[in-house]
């Protein structure tokens, strides 16, 4: 039977404690382990969690994303020196270690040097902006180099035909490991510069920071600097980084993404292309209609301007025929005006007309021939 006097915790109260126990040890705050990587996996959320191992035991193990940006990439099997401290996950009642640092056994040395150059190139200018240079749209010619044989080239060259193929695409077979890496990278950046490619894409997969190490050498990061071809550098995996990630002009977390960078998509640009045709065409005919309206507008000014004119003309004929009319001789006549004639010449004035002179007098419906007997001045 319990004992009825003794305090009985909720799960999460007793989690809780164990938590507040470890988390608080002085040791287990603050403390470096070494073993076997196992169980490891790389999230989607940029966390990795793992265990590592010896004969007698095991411990979990997650570093959070914003360490494991800045650690050396891991896999099963690798032996390593983590720092950090011991917490607990409540939801699951587990102990784990929070990792803040990884370094393989054996390559400490090499960190420790990747950290001094990458402190003295980007001292020396090496890794601002204002060196980068910019990407062509679309390069004619585009040099990689890599292995001829490894899966980098294979994704890159699958990548470019995906995206827009017809690009050319030189390769020059470079090695990427080993005592002989760095010379041969050396030579291929100046043999794509000769060749005067538009672009130059060095990659290669990913590996161990003793696989990776030619592009940490401080040679290599002067020569893609000094190159005068755009670099696109895209090397290992996402959280791989080098010196020569730093110094290119462009950093691509693959070899997929460095060829995803290097030319668009085609298709999307033949659709960007569609559309841009059917704005092209909408603005036009907004245009159209408008100068439509415009021409419009203007025709219905000038059919106006016309129709006031012929208006103001046609009164002015009308005053001119009614003008026309008031001299017509035949309307004269028809009011009870007459006309004389002497020798076929019209007569004005009475002074004109002799005694015994034979006159012709027009009326509206006959002539009359006269002869004149006396003439006296007149009154009126």
């Amino acid at each position: 039977m319990p004992n009825q006097t003794a305090r009985i915790y909720a799960v999460s109260e007793v989690t809780h404690y164990i938590k507040h126990v470890l988390e608080d040890d002085h040791i287990l705050s603050g403390l470096q382990v070494v073993g076997e990587v196992s169980n490891l996996t790389y999230h989607s959320s940029g966390h990795v969690y793992f265990s590592i191992k010896d004969q007698g035991a095991q411990l979990s193990c997650v570093m959070f994303r914003s360490y494991a940006q800045q650690a050396p990439r891991i896999q099963a099997g690798d032996r390593v020196i983590l720092q950090g401290s011991i917490s607990v996950y409540a939801p699951r009642g587990h102990y784990q270690l929070m990792v803040h640092k990884i370094q393989k056994e054996g390559t400490g040395d090499l960190f420790q040097r990747f950290l001094a150059l990458k402190e003295k190139l980007k001292n020396e200018g090496l890794f601002d902006e204002k060196h980068k240079k910019s990407l062509p749209f679309l390069p004619r010619t585009i040099a990689i180099l890599t292995s001829p044989t490894g899966a980098a080239i294979r994704d890159i060259l699958q990548t470019l035909k995906r995206r827009f193929e017809g690009v050319k695409v030189i390769l020059l077979p470079t090695v990427v490991q080993g005592p002989q890496g760095a010379p041969a990278i050396i030579k291929n950046l100046e043999e794509a510069a000769d060749i005067s490619a538009d672009l130059i894409i060095l990659g290669r997969g990913g590996g161990s920071i003793e696989d990776l190490w030619n592009f940490n050498e401080e040679s290599v990061a002067r020569a893609i600097f000094a190159c005068p071809i755009p670099i696109i550098v895209g090397i290992g995996h996402e959280t791989d980084f080098t010196i020569a990630d730093f110094v290119a002009d462009v950093r691509a977390s693959t070899p997929t993404a460095a060829a995803e960078r290097s030319v668009p998509d085609k298709q999307a640009l033949q659709e960007g292309l569609v559309v841009l045709q059917r704005q092209m065409e909408q603005s036009l005919q907004h245009y159209i209609d408008f100068k439509r309206q415009v021409l419009d507008d203007y025709s219905y000014r000038l059919q106006k301007q016309v129709d006031g004119y012929l208006q103001q003309k046609r009164h002015e004929v009308a005053l001119l025929s009614t003008q026309l009319a008031s001299l017509d001789v035949k309307q004269r006549l028809q009011q009870g005006y007459t006309l004389t004639l002497k020798g076929g010449k019209v007569l004005q004035h009475g002074a004109e007309i002799l005694t015994g002179e034979t006159l012709e007098t027009i009326f509206s419906d006959k002539r009359i021939t006269s002869t004149v007997t006396a003439t006296q001045d007149s009154n009126l």
